[in-house]
């Protein structure tokens, strides 16, 4: 696993997330417990559309960063993968939201992944 493939992994568990908001945020807010309403609904198609950006700039980053990947990598990969699941368990931990395995999990692989491969490429 190279840095290129985790950051086009991260772009794919992105855009799945923007296409639920845009489509079917029920499911996007099915495992957190939330309930759907017309705003959330229309907040959800607002917030698709900059993690399209966010997807598109992990799938195109190693072409343009070029020998700066590894940094890029730990503040894309790492941090914000981390205050991803800081936020996460905030929620959790206020019962603001239900635990989530399936937005948990991946978010906690692909940090340690990250994390992994830009020591190891360090």
């Amino acid at each position: 696993m190279t840095l290129q493939n985790l950051l086009r992994a991260q772009a794919i568990f992105i855009w799945v997330y923007a296409i639920l908001f845009w489509v079917a945020p029920e499911m996007a807010a099915q495992g957190a417990g939330w309930t759907v309403s017309e705003n959330m609904r229309s907040f959800g198609q607002v917030l698709s559309v900059p993690l399209f950006g966010l997807g598109l700039f992990a799938w195109l980053a190693p072409s343009w960063v070029g020998d700066n990947l590894n940094q890029v990598c730990i503040i894309y990969g790492v941090y914000v993968n981390l205050a991803l699941i800081a936020v996460q368990v905030l929620h959790i931990s206020t019962g603001a939201a239900n635990l989530d395995p399936m937005s948990l999990i991946p978010a906690v692989v692909l940090t340690a992944l990250f994390f992994w491969k830009t020591r190891a490429s360090s």
